[in-house]
């Protein structure tokens, strides 16, 4: 288990705490208490999609990182093509171009970042971290995008049986994909318009299983797959 999956774990068990507390009010709740569990639920999908978000990150990072790190080393040349891409562009991009949080804005100043970031490429460095943050918004184009990058195209498809072990039974071929895009735009209206939109207990219960199955294959999964990127590239 990755560093990452703990540290999802850690997250998880908050939004069952704010799960707990939820399931003490009567449902339908009444209408003194219906703010309360609107905004219970409303958190706690936030903090379940955000935890994911975070992990898709971490993780990504962290065993790409660990090809950097590997004995013997890896050889660049011998990586997915697709990783070796995503590593020079983003590497490159990533310094050169100062992002709307970045104070540093001048191009004089972040000429030796940049230099940095161009050595490290030219000496076959993953710039783990450059390449992880593309990750944005977990929904499934996202994990469909990040995955073909480090060499492991049609994710969803590669899981489903994986997936469907630790779920406890058959699912639909696009339950994985479908659910994810549903829990993902339910946590954008919550953040966005502040609007529960209607999300029930029952919806609370099955998004924060299916999330916690996602990362205990995707985990697994993509540690077995770094390994054999290792394996190949030596």
């Amino acid at each position: 288990m990755t560093a990452a999956a703990t540290e999802y774990r850690q997250s998880s068990a908050m939004v069952a705490s704010l799960m707990t507390l939820e399931s003490s009010y009567q449902d339908p709740p009444p209408i003194v208490d219906r703010s309360t569990v609107e905004g219970l639920r409303g958190g706690a999908v936030v903090l379940m999609v955000g935890a994911f978000e975070h992990y898709l990150k971490q993780s990504t990072s962290e065993l790409l990182d660990s090809l950097n790190r590997a004995t013997p080393p890896v050889v660049f040349s011998k990586l997915p093509l697709d990783l070796q891409a995503q590593a020079v562009y983003t590497g490159l991009e990533s310094a050169m171009k100062a992002k709307s949080w970045d104070p540093i804005k001048d191009r004089t100043a972040r000429l030796p970042g940049v230099i940095a970031a161009a050595a490290a490429v030219h000496s076959g460095v993953l710039l783990s971290a450059d390449i992880a943050n593309t990750a944005g918004n977990p929904n499934p184009e996202q994990l469909r995008s990040i995955y073909k990058v480090l060499g492991y195209p049609g994710v969803f498809a590669k899981i489903k049986s994986a997936f469907d072990r630790e779920w406890g039974g058959p699912t639909a071929s696009t339950f994985i994909e479908d659910t994810l895009d549903t829990v993902v735009s339910r946590r954008h209206a919550v953040a966005h318009t502040a609007s529960i939109l209607n999300i029930s207990r029952t919806d609370l219960n099955q998004w924060h299983g299916f999330l916690n199955a996602l990362v205990t294959v995707l985990d697994d999964t993509l540690t077995r797959h770094v390994k054999r990127i290792a394996r190949k590239a030596i």
